[in-house]
């Protein structure tokens, strides 16, 4: 986990560690050492994390750098990455005429 993504998420919330740490039940140590990179929490505990402060695991992680995961509708978009915003409307467009014709 990357600790500096924890701090900040941490500071945003308006949280000392102090009251971080009080609010997870372990020390100021503890919060330190996650937040320095010097230990890691258990998986339990960055879920917890993710939960808390409304980001992605991946974001987490240090493997992207969205907050949020972006969201995508229908399964063509699964396979299509970076469309231009026009041509995802009109495949989107396309797609809702295929479920009206198919009555999906």
């Amino acid at each position: 986990m990357r600790g500096d993504r924890l701090a900040e998420l941490r500071k945003d919330a308006g949280l000392t560690q102090r009251q971080f740490a009080q609010q997870l039940h372990v020390s100021l140590n503890t919060v330190s050492g996650w937040e320095r990179g010097l230990a890691d929490p258990d998986d339990e505990t960055k879920i917890l994390f993710a939960r808390r402060f409304e980001v992605s695991m991946d974001y987490l992680m240090g493997l992207t750098d969205r907050q949020k995961p972006q969201e995508r509708q229908g399964a063509a978009f699964l396979y299509i990455k970076d469309l231009p915003p026009a041509a995802a409307r009109e495949l989107e467009e396309f797609l809702q005429q295929l479920k009206k014709k198919y009555r999906l």
